[in-house]
């Protein structure tokens, strides 16, 4: 078991990409602005929407990404005092310090992102930071908080990769910005939800019932946070752009209900579920008209 989850990160020194390394523009061009429509919408000539939708999700899920590296490295330190074999030797700590640290790179690119794409400091004071860490600050096993930490970041890693998977299709050569950010992103992202499967198949079975229900517990308080800071994120953007940037938006009406049933496959049933195997046909259907795919991790 431990050789296989070093498996997932024995070559993510190769496999990744430092936000240094893009080729950052210095303003966007129109031509990337009709490209970002054509991702939200279907269709150019929704720039200001555009703009204002992508902000708005990628300041988001920065402030996401700030939650899970600090959650995980917070469960790393907790983990040194845990017997279970599975912490035994470098393996674990390294997964883990790998995750965090990318996680931590995610934040920093999206939100150089942000910046560049809005042209200004889009942040939402109201983060409620301390609150959604202290959820992990308990007694409870690391193996519990990582466990609850990871489901919910699967059901974002899961979402962030269809939009990945949509922007191959609509942008094959990566000519546009956007579709680097993406594929920076998603050459880390593909490990991170490997780790989660890791969790998924040796992790949350070893639980016990008690330590399953506690699992959940913190997973639903999780997504009732995350929730909120998307309404008031929600709320900062309608401010700032002076616009609604969900109407006839196919990008966030796609969002919506994948993230319903995501986060029904994390919260339905004893064990939870990988997207690919628990999907309904019409959410497989929407996957596939959204972005030309079968499965949105492939098998494993």
């Amino acid at each position: 078991m431990r050789s296989a989850l070093h498996d997932i990160n024995r070559h993510a020194h190769l496999r990744t990409m430092h936000p240094s390394g893009l080729g950052w523009p210095e303003r966007m061009a129109p031509e990337e602005l009709d490209f970002l429509s054509r991702v939200a919408f279907g269709a150019p000539g929704r720039r200001a929407a555009a703009v204002a939708y992508l902000a708005k999700e990628l300041a988001q899920l920065a402030e996401i990404e700030r939650h899970v590296s600090a959650v995980m490295t917070y469960v790393m330190a907790e983990v040194q005092a845990d017997a279970r074999p599975l912490g035994d030797g470098f393996e674990l700590h390294h997964a883990l310090s790998c995750f965090a640290a990318e996680e931590l790179q995610h934040a920093n690119m999206f939100y150089r992102y942000v910046r560049l794409l809005s042209g200004r400091d889009f942040k939402c004071p109201d983060n409620r930071f301390g609150e959604r860490v202290a959820l992990y600050h308990g007694d409870d096993s690391p193996y519990v908080k990582l466990s609850a930490l990871c489901c919910s970041a699967y059901i974002g890693e899961s979402i962030i990769t269809v939009f990945e998977h949509r922007l191959r299709a609509l942008d094959p050569e990566r000519r546009f910005f956007f579709s680097q950010v993406l594929h920076a992103h998603g050459l880390d992202e593909a490990r991170h939800v490997k780790f989660d499967h890791f969790l998924f198949d040796h992790v949350v079975p070893a639980l016990s019932r008690q330590e399953r229900r506690r699992m959940r517990e913190i997973l639903e308080r999780t997504e009732a946070l995350n929730t909120g800071l998307a309404m008031r994120f929600e709320a900062h953007a309608r401010a700032t752009f002076g616009l609604d940037h969900t109407a006839q938006n196919v990008g966030h009406e796609t969002q919506l209900t994948l993230a319903r049933a995501f986060r029904g496959l994390m919260l339905d049933g004893e064990l939870v579920r990988k997207v690919d195997e628990g999907m309904s046909d019409a959410d497989r259907r929407l996957v596939r008209d959204f972005c030309h795919v079968e499965t949105i991790h492939g098998p494993g």
